[in-house]
């Protein structure tokens, strides 16, 4: 579940550390549009930030990695466990 989920944040949002679009995306996606509500103003600057931030890249990054190594961590202690 959480390394799916950062796959696709990278994929959407531009996230990935390695270039992964052809250079033509880039014009669809600077394309802005006036947003309706406040929370899809926030989303779309959280996304700007994860696109423009090397160190929002880094960040999400390392806490998809430590999230996924407690859920296997988790998943291997329990039944030792018990």
């Amino acid at each position: 579940g959480t390394f799916a989920l950062y796959s696709l944040i990278c994929r959407y949002a531009k996230a990935s550390l390695t270039p992964n679009q052809q250079a033509e995306d880039k014009e669809i996606s600077n394309y802005r549009l006036e947003v309706p509500s406040h929370r899809l103003r926030w989303a779309s600057a959280v996304k700007s930030l994860l696109e423009n931030r090397k160190t929002a890249k880094y960040l999400l990054l390392f806490v998809t990695m430590l999230a996924t190594a407690m859920v296997i961590g988790d998943g291997i202690l329990t039944p030792c466990i018990s």
